[in-house]
């Protein structure tokens, strides 16, 4: 087994306890942690198949607590917009884009810890602007989860209903991924065989953090830790791609 097997083994078993206890986080801290030692081009990839498999087993848990009259509204915003996303690829540096969304991301949850009430309802155009805005950072970074946490954190949904939809959404918008980097060519052997050795880890990981949500997680604690969680992950980023050629 060589170190860097055992490097990503690691880092998927962690990201995997972190997105099974707050049902986000995986992808972002793969990436980031990943990208040390392996290149962008086979990072992306592996860590698609990893967190659709994530996704599905943690869909399959929450289900029933999904609030899908909210991820409707989302989703319909975010497929206008993942393609223009993907299309500023083209004319906009995307270290660039990324460190200026570490910066809004930042800003936003110090705003978000100094609130001291949850938004009660949330306008129907406003629910929709969230899954544009989600959508349009998918496409263009690949990193279209922190305004949906925002979104659902600051509001008065249970943790349990924000947690469910958040991994809903991450399902359906890894298989919309997926399909594309089928269609170029982006996932070979190599990639798939990558990814399913590291199916315990992140089996092990997922199973972990799942267990822990039912035993310690509260409302109010619950959301502090994801608006720190973000926030570091932020931190993380924008040290990353400040530095990066």
């Amino acid at each position: 087994m060589s170190w860097e097997y055992s490097y990503a083994a690691l880092v998927i078993l962690g990201a995997g306890v972190i997105r099974g206890y707050s049902g986000f986080g995986f992808a972002m801290i793969s990436a980031i942690s990943l990208s040390f030692i392996f290149p962008p081009s086979q990072v992306t990839p592996v860590i698609l198949c990893l967190d659709i498999a994530a996704s599905s087993w943690l869909f399959y848990k929450v289900r029933r607590e999904i609030d899908w009259k909210g991820l409707k509204l989302i989703m319909s915003g975010a497929f206008l917009t993942l393609p223009l996303g993907t299309l500023a690829l083209v004319v906009i540096p995307v270290n660039a884009m990324r460190i200026f969304i570490s910066l809004v991301i930042i800003c936003l949850c110090i705003g978000l810890l100094g609130k001291k009430k949850q938004i009660k309802s949330t306008h129907p155009v406003t629910t929709v602007g969230v899954g544009m805005l989600s959508g349009f950072l998918s496409g263009v970074a690949a990193i279209g989860g922190p305004p949906l946490i925002l979104f659902y954190f600051s509001s008065d949904r249970s943790v349990c209903v924000s947690r469910a939809s958040m991994i809903a959404f991450f399902l359906i918008v890894d298989g919309l991924a997926i399909v594309s980097s089928l269609c170029y060519g982006l996932i070979d052997r190599q990639t798939l065989s990558l990814s399913l050795g590291l199916f315990i880890p992140l089996g092990m990981g997922i199973w972990m953090g799942n267990f822990l949500f039912g035993k310690f997680s509260n409302d109010a604690a619950f959301r502090k830790q994801v608006i720190f969680l973000l926030m570091a992950i932020a931190l993380v980023s924008l040290v990353k791609f400040s530095i990066a050629p």
